[in-house]
C-alpha cells in the first residue's frame, strides 16, 4: 500500500504545470512553480469563485461524500429585464381584455338593425327613413289600387282610414262627383316621402296613369296593422258642391269646403296691405292638378287673426314649392295657390251672395285638424 503523502497530482489553473501534493482537501494548497493558488483540479477551491458571479458552482464537503448546490444572486440586469418583461406582459393581458370586452359588448350594436315603422324619428338619418318607406310602399300601393278597382262601396271603404265613419261620404261623393275612369293595374307612382302632422307620421305620394291623363296625389296613414288610404285628401271631398254654393242654390247656407285659394292685389285700398289680404277661393278638378274652376269673389283676411297668420305662412311656403308637413315635393296645385280646409257661409247683400269666411280649418285637404306648420 501506497503511504506517500504526497501521492496526488494536481494541475494548476494559472501556469498550467503539474504538481504533486498531499490526497484530499486542502484550502491551503500553493502550486510548486507559481506558488499560487491553483483554482483548479480535482478539488476545487470554494472561495476562489467571485460570489457576484451569476453562474452555479459545486460545493464539497472535504469528505466527499455530499454535494450541496450554491445559487449564485442574479445581476442588476437579469433584474431589471425581469421587471420589464413582468409589466409588458401585464400591459399586453389588460389590452387583450379590453378588446375582449369592448367586442363583447359591441358584437350585437355591429350587427345591422332591422328598422320598421316604430323606429321612425325626426333624428333618423334620410337613408333609414328611406329603408323605412320602402318597407311600407307595397301596402299603400295594394290601398290604391285597391280602392281604384273596387266594384262597390263596400269594397272600396276596405281601403280608407275610418271607414264606418265615412262609408255615407263615400257613397254620397261616388253618386254626384265620381272619379275619372283609371285603370289601377297601369297606375305609375312617381314620387314619395314621408310628412308629419303633429304627431303622425304619413306617406305623400303622387301618381299618374298610364296615358298621363289623371296626375294626383294621395295620403296614406298607418290605421292598426294597415296602411291605407286618406279619402278626404285622396277625393277633395267638400259637404256641398262648390258650384252651387257660390251661387246661392242648395238648402244649406253653410258648409265645409276643400278648395284653393290664391292671394289677390287690393286694388280697392293699398295702403292696408299691411293689414289685410285678399284671396279668392277656387276648386280643384281632380286629376288635372293645373286647374283651378269657379273662382269666388274676394274675401277679405285679417293679417293679424290667426287665419291670416296661417294663409300668410301657407302662401310663403308655396313661394319656395314647398307644402306643409316637412314635404319637399312640389305641389300638385295650380301657380300661386295653396290648399285650404274651410267652413263658409253665405248671405245675399244688394240681390247679390256674399262669402264669409267663418273657420280656416287647415292650408292642406288631409284628414286633420293638425296645421303642419
Amino acid at each position: 500500500m501506497n503511504t506517500n503523502p504526497k501521492d496526488a497530482w494536481y494541475h494548476c489553473g494559472h501556469c498550467g504545470s503539474l504538481f504533486q501534493s498531499d490526497y484530499g482537501f486542502d484550502e491551503d494548497r500553493l502550486c510548486e512553480v507559481c506558488h499560487r493558488k491553483p483554482g483548479v483540479g480535482l478539488w476545487p477551491a470554494v472561495n476562489s469563485v467571485d460570489p457576484v458571479a451569476s453562474a452555479k458552482v459545486a460545493g464539497f464537503h472535504k469528505t466527499g461524500d455530499k454535494v450541496r448546490i450554491v445559487a449564485r444572486t442574479p445581476s442588476s440586469k437579469n433584474r431589471r429585464f425581469r421587471r420589464v418583461f413582468l409589466f409588458t406582459l401585464i400591459w399586453i393581458l389588460i389590452l387583450l381584455g379590453a378588446v375582449g370586452l369592448r367586442y363583447y359588448l359591441t358584437k350585437d350594436s355591429d350587427k345591422p338593425k332591422i328598422l320598421s315603422f316604430s323606429d321612425l324619428r325626426n333624428n333618423l338619418s334620410e337613408k333609414d327613413k328611406e329603408k323605412i318607406l320602402n318597407q311600407v310602399l307595397p301596402e299603400c300601393d295594394r290601398s290604391i289600387r285597391g280602392f281604384l278597382s273596387a266594384q262597390t262601396i263596400e269594397e272600396r271603404v276596405e281601403f280608407i282610414t275610418r271607414s264606418a265613419e265615412l262609408k255615407a261620404a263615400v257613397e254620397a261623393h261616388d253618386k254626384d262627383q265620381p272619379f275619372a275612369q283609371v285603370d289601377a293595374s297601369k297606375l305609375e307612382r312617381t314620387a314619395e316621402e314621408w310628412i308629419r302632422l303633429g304627431d303622425e307620421w304619413m306617406i305623400l305620394t303622387q301618381w299618374k296613369d298610364a296615358e298621363g291623363d289623371n296626375v294626383f296625389d294621395a295620403v296614406f296613414r298607418k290605421e292598426a296593422d294597415r296602411w291605407k288610404l286618406d279619402w278626404p285628401h285622396f277625393s277633395r271631398y267638400s259637404e256641398a258642391s262648390w258650384k252651387s254654393f257660390i251661387a246661392g242654390e242648395g238648402e244649406s247656407d253653410q258648409a265645409v269646403f276643400r278648395l284653393l285659394a290664391k292671394k289677390q292685389k287690393d286694388t280697392d285700398a293699398p295702403r292696408l296691405n299691411d293689414q289685410r289680404m285678399m284671396i279668392v277661393l277656387a276648386a280643384p278638378v281632380w286629376g288635372k292638378p293645373e286647374q283651378a274652376v269657379t273662382e269666388s269673389p274676394m274675401i277679405s283676411i285679417d293679417l293679424s287673426s290667426e287665419d291670416g297668420e296661417l294663409l300668410k305662412a301657407a302662401f310663403e311656403l308655396r313661394e319656395k314649392n314647398l307644402t306643409v308637413g316637412g314635404s319637399k315635393l312640389a305641389p300638385l296645385d295650380p301657380e300661386g295657390f295653396v290648399r285650404v280646409h274651410v267652413k263658409l257661409s253665405r248671405d245675399e247683400l244688394g240681390g247679390e251672395f256674399r262669402l264669409i269666411l267663418n273657420e280656416l280649418k287647415t292650408c292642406h285637404w288631409i284628414d286633420s285638424n293638425r296645421s303642419g306648420f
